[in-house]
């Protein structure tokens, strides 16, 4: 699926693919392309589909590359997914300068965005040119990242306060918290590699890139920077909070042995005293009794039975 916004006269309008032939200012847009617009694509920018496609695989690393027609860069952006939280951003943008195509595999909120800013802005940005409209979604994804962080801050905090809650499931907390540290580790991946793309943005190594717009990707370098410190920062409470965590399920556990310790010697002291006495008794009423073995085994039965799943709600089992 693509959408593609073109600025003629003086208007944002919506285009096609075929507004790509003129010399107006284009963003084509391609959101889960299929294979005839991946075709597509690489007969534009004059690399193979095989190509396309690999730069589009999760664990492709963001580079900035340029073609006979096109500068490329491939950065890594945040997405909630089961299997991965950072997929692939795909930019090419002209020889010409005069239109950018961007490719992505996931929808992708920081697009979704700029697609519907009022008007006037979306003006401002297509009047600027590409350079300038790649400055403002590598902004608006370094925004998404730190709006995700905000949430992880708060799972982080969730995590601490059910620490010291004793109907907390173990499991459930452990799960908890060694997914959020897989996901700080895709994105410390993810924002230091976007980093090294946008200081080479930076340097000029984009053959295409309109070189008086690459100053501003100066205060994008200081947000990447800064991702990162944030990410290690939340990597290190995390750590930290895993460790206390299980610290506190040892000394769990042992009140827990403590309890059954006490409890053993409770029952212990009568086992003790029947065991010494063998309950050889003279005047036993039990004994004549018809139904007396069943009930005992009855009785002991019901008491393993109901030691087992209260020890089970317990989570001591």
């Amino acid at each position: 699926m693509h959408k593609a916004l073109m600025l003629e006269n003086g208007e944002v309008k919506e285009g096609s693919i075929e507004s790509l032939k003129k010399r107006n200012t284009v963003w084509l847009d391609f959101n889960e392309p299929s294979k005839e617009e991946i075709s597509i694509i690489s007969e534009i920018v004059g690399i193979s589909e095989n190509e396309i496609n690999e730069m589009l695989m999760s664990e492709s690393r963001p580079l900035l590359t340029n073609l006979e027609k096109y500068s490329v860069i491939l950065m890594q952006t945040p997405v909630e997914s089961e299997e991965y939280d950072t997929l692939p951003f795909l930019v090419f943008i002209s020889k010409r300068k005069n239109d950018i195509i961007t490719i992505h595999l996931h929808k992708m909120p920081s697009m979704e965005k700029i697609k519907n800013w009022d008007e006037k802005r979306k003006k401002n940005m297509f009047e600027k040119g590409t350079t300038f409209i790649l400055y403002r979604m590598i902004d608006e994804i370094t925004a998404n990242y730190l709006n995700i962080l905000t949430g992880v801050d708060d799972q982080i905090e969730k995590l601490e306060e059910g620490i010291y809650k004793e109907n907390g499931s173990h499991k459930s907390m452990m799960q908890d918290a060694f997914d959020v540290k897989k996901k700080l580790i895709y994105f410390y991946k993810a924002l230091t590699a976007n980093r090294e793309v946008v200081s080479a943005i930076e340097k000029e190594y984009g053959m295409f890139l309109e070189k008086r717009d690459l100053s501003k990707f100066r205060l994008l370098y200081s947000d990447f920077t800064q991702l990162i410190d944030l990410t290690v920062t939340y990597r290190d409470i995390l750590t930290t909070t895993i460790e206390v965590y299980l610290s506190v399920v040892s000394n769990n556990l042992n009140v827990t042995v403590k309890k059954l310790t006490a409890w053993g010697a409770i029952i212990l002291l009568p086992t003790l005293i029947t065991g010494i006495y063998g309950m050889n008794f003279e005047h036993m009423p039990e004994i004549p009794w018809v139904h007396g073995y069943i009930f005992a085994l009855r009785l002991m039965v019901f008491c393993v039975t109901a030691a087992y799943f209260y020890f089970k709600r317990k989570d001591w089992i």
